[in-house]
Order: C-alpha cells, then structure tokens, then sequence
C-alpha cells in the first residue's frame, strides 16, 4: 500500500473514533419518554397529561395516584418517568419566562452546545434555575431537539 493511502485511512478511522454523535450514549431521559408514551397513554390522552407543569414533588404525587389507580410501575419505571416529566417541566416554566418556547425546540445543538445555552441563559437571571434545572433543561433539550453532531478532531499528527 501507498503512504498516502495508508494516511487517508488513518484519518478516516481517528475521525469516526472522535465523532460522539456517531456513537453517542441515548439520553438518560429517553427511557422516560418512552415508558411514559407507552403506559400512560393506555389510560390518556398524552397532550392532557404533557399540558400539566409540576414540579418534582407535584410529579412525584401524580405518578403515585397513577400507581394506586392501577397503572403498572415499579419503583424504578417511576423514576423514569418522572425524570423526564420533571425535566420537560423544568424547560416550560422556567426558560418560558424570558421566551418563548418555539426558537429552542427548534434549534439544531449537540448536548455539550445545549449545557453552554443553558448555562448562558442561567446567567442571565442569576437564582433562576438551580443546578438541578439546568441539568435537566439541558437533557431534556438534548433528546427532543435534533442534534447537531460534535465537530470531528484534528487528526494527531507526529
């Protein structure tokens, strides 16, 4: 083989190796969603139930009642759930104060850009989202916006 050849391959390999959106880890919220679209929809209209904006503990209660009236969730399935419910309604309450929604659901990032966004925002209105808010905004962003692919990195040269 050419040396030439040879170095095409090599950066080809090293460029797919560091490409994280090419082997990016789901996110953390995306069993929620999904186990939330699939049990609560056996009883709901998910827009009803998505239209509600709680807090951890409101959601906490809801998903208990839920439970008591016979949905089927053990502890950990709640957990889920209640992560990405408390996630998207960190997002609408808090980030709706100085926007509107629309311009971030629609924004094209990658979840290292959307925790930047987030920190950014969160600097603008200093005791307006706790740590915890902002990790959540930023992972609920992260799964229901399209993603932005990281940029690739520079090839190592010796």
């Amino acid at each position: 083989m050419n040396r030439s050849f040879c170095t095409v391959i090599a950066a080809a390999v090293l460029t797919l190796a560091a490409t994280p959106a090419l082997c990016a880890e789901p996110s953390p919220l995306a069993g929620g969603k999904a186990l939330y679209e699939k049990t609560c929809a056996t009883c709901h209209a998910l827009e009803r139930s998505l239209a509600k904006k709680a807090d951890k503990a409101g959601w906490e209660g809801t998903i208990k009642k839920m439970v008591a009236n016979g949905a089927k969730l053990d502890e950990s399935q709640s957990g889920l759930i209640l992560g990405y419910l408390t996630a998207k309604s960190a997002f609408e309450t808090k980030c709706n104060t100085c926007h509107d929604l629309q311009k971030p659901l629609t924004a094209i990032k990658n979840p290292e850009q959307w925790k930047t966004t987030v920190q950014r925002m969160a600097a603008m209105k200093p005791g307006q989202l706790t740590d915890a808010d902002a990790g959540a905004i930023t992972l609920y962003l992260s799964l229901v916006t399209p993603v932005k692919p990281a940029a690739p990195a520079a090839p190592a040269y010796k």
